[in-house]
């Protein structure tokens, strides 16, 4: 029994797109993530304060960003939130934010970030604030529910407004 007929054997598909074999909702795009810890020598404040406010005025002001980059998102983890997963028993990374790119290719990635517009705006910032080697992640959005971004030319997922969603229970213990 192929993959796909072992799973078509064990599941009735709500949403028919996606079973396997109907392809998926790929966006045009490759997402670039790079995982963030703030130095161990400054503050959870001074740390968000400057990635979000000095960091990111300099990105996105390096010749080309815009003709190579996307969209740029950053995702900040404060102390508060690691302790708020903790008590729900979660283990959070050991990251205190993510950015996120989205880019063409990484080729396309990697010539901006090999650009000397990057080198001259941004070589001497992340040591102010980061600490240490980036980890990084590279792959691509599968938009399974919501709306696509409106710029990327992606494919909307499911919307929260399609009839096949259930609603939701008003019992407390489900």
């Amino acid at each position: 029994m192929s993959l796909k007929e072992e799973i078509l054997a064990h599941h009735k598909f709500t949403f028919p797109h996606l079973s396997p074999g109907a392809g998926s909702n790929e966006q045009p795009y490759i997402k670039f993530l790079m995982f963030v810890k703030k130095r161990p020598d400054i503050s959870d404040e001074k740390f968000h304060e400057w990635w979000k406010t000095v960091h990111a005025d300099l990105a996105v002001t390096v010749a080309g960003f815009g003709g190579h980059c996307a969209r740029y998102v950053q995702l900040h983890q404060t102390p508060e939130h690691k302790a708020e997963l903790e008590k729900l028993g979660m283990e959070p990374l050991p990251y205190d934010g993510i950015g996120e790119v989205h880019v063409k290719s990484l080729e396309d990635w990697v010539t901006f970030q090999s650009s000397p517009a990057f080198a001259d705006r941004l070589k001497d910032d992340g040591p102010k604030f980061m600490d240490g080697t980036l980890k990084v992640m590279l792959g691509y959005d599968n938009l399974i529910f919501g709306s696509k971004i409106e710029a990327s030319g992606g494919s909307d997922g499911i919307l929260p407004t399609d009839h096949r969603l259930s609603p939701v229970s008003k019992d407390p213990k489900l």
